[in-house]
């Protein structure tokens, strides 16, 4: 009995470790998550800005007949 519980305490040791190292990398990845939103936010409103300064240019909707 003793050695069947050392046995279940080994692998719940193991267990938890393992969710500790899961756990940092989700944590990780949503710090990268973040910045990449930012980032994202940021281009989006720099590329807003580009588009009234510069305006939109004229562009034909339908392709030429060539294509």
């Amino acid at each position: 009995m003793n050695e069947e519980i050392e046995r279940l305490e080994t692998k719940v040791s193991y267990l938890e470790a393992g969710l500790d190292e899961l756990n940092e990398v989700v944590i990780e990845q949503q710090k990268t998550i973040d910045s990449l939103n930012h980032t994202v936010e940021r281009l989006t409103e720099r590329l807003q800005s580009l588009i009234e300064e510069v305006g939109t240019p004229n562009r034909p909707s339908t392709r030429p007949p060539h294509y």
